[in-house]
């Protein structure tokens, strides 16, 4: 589970800013609470203006998941450092993820400067007790990595060996420790490591989730689940379908280099998924015969018989939709946490909370939903409880952005947090100049 995320000195957020799923002293919707170690909320919407910066934390997230999925930062963060203030022009971009994994939690931060890791480690949290050391790294003025490994981790003549190379120079200065767990043999690394990289998947509004066409394939629940969803809806779309096109002929002769290696790669895996056209397709072998696997929404003409349409042929909203429903089946049956950049993006406000209201609503839901959004129509406390909304608003003075979340506000369970927000109350909505003083007609009057 997601438990905390703190960034700083990264694009709008100049000061160290912590955004939680920890659980408030709130008795509203407790089915809304999964239990582990620590106590975790099942959802999150994140609301702010235009520019606010609530994209920023996604970003965020999806940065450090990058870093850790390449084994480092192999180009400069500068760039994406808070530019509104010189000062912050010198200091490293820093991030921590806490993670409750297995009944334990763990806390993993890094900073970057340039291209380098200055600083990176990684934590058991005792809770109530002394967080326990698992490894810490640090880059010395004089450009050498330090490395302090917990004892237990050094028991053998082997293991200490490693690690002294790694200090010596296996580690470089851009490679990020927990990412030599195979090396190191160390469980709490690899179960960090995947944690990251695995259990949160974020979904932009210009991305397709590639996960559909796999999980069509190899789940009949799913693809039953996902057609009862459509049907709900009224899309318009008798079910989704799985349809067979051979290799060559999906592809094109333009595209020789690209069967060829997907052929060599299908001579160890039995398939391969391939992000194409701007959605996943999955890629089979059987027999030395080659065939892509695509998904189809089947409609029906004024005869009853199947026609099978292309999802690009389908509207932005039901494709944005069709991004949605492996999220939504990821979080209901497993640990996972779904975050969806711009959620209502595409899709009919009445519909959206329809949608996130059957969620909230079931009763054993094992992952997280987290969101950014502009719909204010989901601000309702019948939904979500006060510490599942959170605000991002941005200085007008400094530029830089704050995230904070409603339960700070402690407002009453009856208040129309709806109202109260579009009136300014809790902050993070746009500022509005006087619009006359636009004067659009100045040349028509002139």
């Amino acid at each position: 589970m997601l438990i905390r995320f703190v960034v700083e000195n990264f694009l709008s957020f100049s000061e160290e800013s912590e955004f939680n799923m920890l659980v408030g002293n709130f008795k509203t919707h407790k089915k809304h609470i999964n239990n582990g170690a620590v106590k975790t909320l099942r959802a999150a919407a994140i609301y702010g203006a235009n520019g606010a910066g609530k994209s920023n934390i996604v970003k965020g997230i999806e940065f450090l998941q990058d870093a850790v999925q390449e084994g480092g930062i192999y180009r400069s963060v500068n760039n994406y450092k808070f530019r509104l203030n010189e000062e912050f022009k010198e200091r490293p971009v820093s991030f921590e993820l806490e993670l409750g994994i297995s009944n334990k939690v763990y806390a993993y931060g890094v900073r970057f400067n340039n291209n380098q890791v200055v600083e990176e480690w990684l934590f058991e949290s005792g809770i109530t007790k002394e967080d326990k050391l698992i490894f810490s790294r640090e880059l010395t003025k004089t450009g050498v990595i330090a490395i302090q490994v917990a004892n237990k981790y050094q028991k053998t003549n082997e293991q200490k060996l490693l690690i002294k190379l790694l200090r010596d120079n296996l580690l470089k200065n851009n490679e990020l420790l927990l990412c030599k767990d195979e090396l190191l043999k160390i469980k709490e690394l690899s179960d960090v490591k995947n944690k990251i990289i695995e259990d949160i998947i974020v979904i932009h509004p210009q991305t397709r989730y590639a996960g559909l066409v796999s999980n069509l394939v190899v789940s009949k629940e799913f693809k039953e689940f996902a057609n009862n969803l459509l049907e709900t809806f009224d899309t318009g779309i008798g079910g989704l379908a799985i349809e067979s096109v051979e290799l060559g002929k999906y592809l094109g002769e333009d595209d020789e280099e690209l069967k060829n290696e997907l052929i060599a790669e299908l001579q160890n895996e039995p398939s391969v998924l391939l992000n194409h056209k701007g959605r996943g397709v999955l890629v089979t072998s059987e027999n030395d015969k080659y065939e892509v696997k695509r998904a189809v929404a089947n409609h029906f003409d004024n005869n009853g018989n199947i026609v099978p349409f292309e999802l690009e042929d389908e509207s932005d909203g039901t494709q944005r939709l069709l991004d949605f429903i492996p999220a939504l089946n990821g979080i209901l049956s497993s640990d996972v946490t779904f975050i969806i950049d711009e959620i209502d993006q595409s899709l009919h406000p009445a519909l959206l909370k329809s949608l996130i209201a059957k969620v909230m609503s079931e009763v054993d839901v094992k992952g997280q939903l987290v969101f950014t959004t502009h719909e204010s129509n989901l601000l309702d406390l019948d939904i979500f409880r006060q510490d599942e909304i959170w605000f991002v608003e941005k200085n007008r003075q400094k530029g830089n952005s704050n995230i904070y979340s409603l339960s700070e506000f402690k407002p009453r369970y009856d208040l129309d947090i709806r109202k109260g927000y579009l009136k300014g109350r809790f902050g993070a909505i746009p500022f509005m100049a006087r619009l006359e003083d636009l004067n659009w007609n100045r040349n028509e009057e002139a």
